[in-house]
């Protein structure tokens, strides 16, 4: 039991970086759980034993499990609330998106190397497979990551355009959001079955400013605000209103700007939110 509490928030983190869902790692750790209880007293290296069983169990999971997104909408992953240490691997909902291209073995191969820093040896053990082959599936990751585009894992750069973003969109300052906004940038957003949202990206500076001062002046109640808080690992806004959440905001910043916005307002995974009707 000591050896598993041990591991458990590393084992978490490692089965949410593989599925992109909070509930889904906690059920995998669960799992791993169980498959530990019937030989704990048998194994030699417990770390070793349980980061094997949760990319295991996340793979198939990712395996058998239908697309995230629905027919004409969009998804994201879950928010991580919880505490991310200083020095840990990108864990920006940029990247997680981006991640979704790849193949389930791609997409362990990749989170076991970038963000566990396991050798390719200690990687061919944990999938059962030859080193020369996660070897070729790492490159086979990297290129089809390749031209997605990537963000600054940076709190610091992130906080200061958190801070004006919350202020410009208060303000409901259109030339203050579109200055904040890269060229390129683009918006996603993922209200679920129960709420409102836009079924493609929006993409632009002008397109983007537009749609969230519309749809916080139509659909948002006067005593909407923003608060900042960490969610995954860099600093975010949670939208709030009544005393419940119905926003959760996550930027990607690159170079002074906001490339990627990401607007969760599922109500069945904002943290501490009840039910809401519309973004």
């Amino acid at each position: 039991m000591v050896h598993f509490l041990a591991q458990r928030p590393r084992l978490r983190l490692l089965a949410y970086r593989l599925l992109g869902s909070a509930a889904d790692a906690d059920d995998v750790v669960q799992d791993a759980w169980l498959k530990w209880c019937k030989v704990a007293e048998g194994i030699d290296e417990p770390a070793a034993f349980l980061t094997t069983q949760v990319t295991r169990l996340a793979v198939d999971r990712l395996r058998t499990a239908r697309r995230r997104a629905r027919l004409g909408a969009q998804w994201l992953p879950d928010p991580w609330v919880e505490p991310v240490e200083p020095g840990e691997a990108d864990l920006s909902t940029g990247l997680l998106l981006l991640l979704e291209r790849l193949t389930p073995d791609q997409r362990a191969v990749y989170v076991l190397r970038e963000a566990m820093d396991l050798d390719f040896a200690e990687i061919a053990a944990i999938l059962d497979k030859a080193v020369a082959t996660c070897r070729q599936t790492m490159s086979r990751a990297r290129a089809a990551l390749k031209g997605g585009a990537r963000y600054d894992w940076d709190a610091a750069q992130t906080a200061t355009l958190v801070q004006r973003f919350a202020a410009a969109c208060d303000q409901r300052d259109y030339a203050a959001l579109v200055t904040l906004l890269g060229a390129e940038s683009r918006l996603i957003s993922d209200g679920g079955a129960k709420v409102k949202s836009a079924r493609n990206p929006i993409l632009g500076p002008d397109r983007i400013a537009r749609f969230l001062l519309g749809v916080r002046r139509k659909f948002q109640p006067a005593d909407f605000a923003f608060r900042m808080a960490e969610i995954n690992g860099l600093p975010a806004l949670i939208g709030e209103a009544g005393g419940r959440t119905r926003w959760v905001v996550t930027l990607g910043c690159a170079g002074g700007r906001i490339g990627g916005l990401y607007l969760l307002a599922d109500p069945d995974r904002l943290p501490y939110s009840t039910i809401s009707e519309s973004v």
